[in-house]
């Protein structure tokens, strides 16, 4: 079996999908046999996926310029009119689509990912390119593709209810977490970061891209109420700013405790581990997830967590979480109060936390994955010899 993962939709900032993605590759590099070949398709700055299947004998990457094809448009361009040729060339069977968008005319059979589909459920929650874009290729990825993964079994309920039929392999593939990322740390390591991001107070904190999906302007709602009661409370959002951001700044800038609200951007894996351990909870009101993967790495690392009622999150999540309605600010900030008010149910949410995150690693992810390839490759020698 010749496989090829398109990881050159990936950006190097790795969240959400990317961390995803690199997870894959890192696990399924080594579950190629002597009688497979996988292949890596990446951009030519991408120096960490390069290192990592370089050291691996069955595996072998393909390079792309990242000069041209960083810009989305141009890398379009290539995945319909240039890629169909290099699974020609490579003769390769299965060719996995990592983010949506795929060849619409492909030689190989295509698995596709599928991470949500707020495209179709929440277009006015995205870019209008991606409302272009991303629903298109998901609808023809529904009806023709061979294979396609969804994330969670929401997702996947949300898929066969808004376009019943089509003829490919749907498959639930869970994400995962690394344990050893996760793993307690000392207590100097998270001093040292807290002091070095100036966060000396209490704080409960909220990780994930600054966009209207994740509900911030909900959890500042909630964030008044318990500030109000805590003097010390501060409220810690670590994330980039994705698009549509203006209302939760404004928000924050108009909150009677907006000094006490920290943005504090993007942060690497070693400082957002040691903020989670330091937390005294990880909120999560998220008004939709094809996953949900910031709660899972919150519950790995023994933070109590608040995460809403909807789409995947419960599933996630399990009785290990207190789950709330993102659409009731009432709802966020009285679980909010409750928990901070009592210490016994935050530390039984730690360790139920960490034992629900323990069923979820990358190396189911990836083993299931190959699961999918490899049925592919049975149902065609089913048909050529039918």
């Amino acid at each position: 079996m010749r496989v090829l993962i398109d990881f050159s939709q990936i950006p190097l900032a790795r969240t959400g999908v990317g961390v995803y993605a690199e997870n894959l590759v890192r696990e399924i590099v080594s579950l190629a046999s002597d009688s497979d070949l996988l292949f890596v398709l990446i951009q030519s700055d991408d120096a960490v996926i390069r290192e990592l299947a370089s050291k691996h004998p069955r595996v072998r990457v393909l390079v792309i310029p990242a000069r041209i094809f960083r810009n989305r448009a141009a890398l379009l361009v290539f995945e319909q009119l240039l890629l169909p040729f290099v699974l020609v060339l490579r003769r390769i069977d299965v060719i996995h689509s990592l983010h949506y968008t795929h060849p619409l005319l492909s030689p190989s059979r295509r698995v596709v990912t599928i991470h949500d589909l707020t495209f179709l459920l929440f277009p006015h929650l995205h870019t209008r390119a991606r409302r272009l874009t991303f629903p298109f290729f998901i609808r023809r990825a529904m009806r023709h593709v061979e294979a396609l993964i969804f994330v969670s079994q929401s997702t996947c309920n949300d898929a066969a209810r808004l376009m019943p039929g089509g003829k490919g392999l749907r498959a639930v593939v869970p994400l995962g977490v690394d344990p050893a990322c996760f793993a307690p740390i000392s207590a100097d390591r998270i001093c040292s970061t807290r002091k070095r991001l100036g966060l000396s107070e209490p704080f409960i904190l909220n990780v994930g891209t600054i966009e209207p999906r994740k509900n911030l302007s909900g959890l500042i709602q909630a964030f008044e109420q318990a500030a109000d009661l805590y003097s010390r409370l501060t409220l810690v959002l670590a994330g980039k700013l994705g698009w549509d951001y203006d209302d939760v700044l404004r928000n924050i800038d108009a909150s009677r405790h907006a000094s006490r609200i920290r943005r504090i951007g993007f942060v690497s894996d070693d400082d957002k581990l040691a903020l989670l351990n330091a937390c005294e909870l990880f909120i999560y009101p998220s008004l939709y997830e094809g996953f949900g993967l910031p709660v899972l790495e919150a519950m790995a690392a023994g933070a109590p967590v608040i995460t809403s009622n909807n789409s995947s999150l419960g599933e996630v999540a399990g009785n290990a979480a207190e789950l709330v309605d993102p659409g009731s600010d009432a709802s966020i900030g009285s679980t909010l109060l409750r928990l901070l008010a009592d210490n016994e149910r935050r530390t039984a949410l730690r360790e139920m936390g960490r034992s629900r995150a323990a069923h979820f690693t990358w190396a189911a992810t990836a083993q299931m994955t190959w699961n999918v390839y490899s049925d592919l490759m049975k149902s065609r020698k089913n048909l050529s010899h039918a």
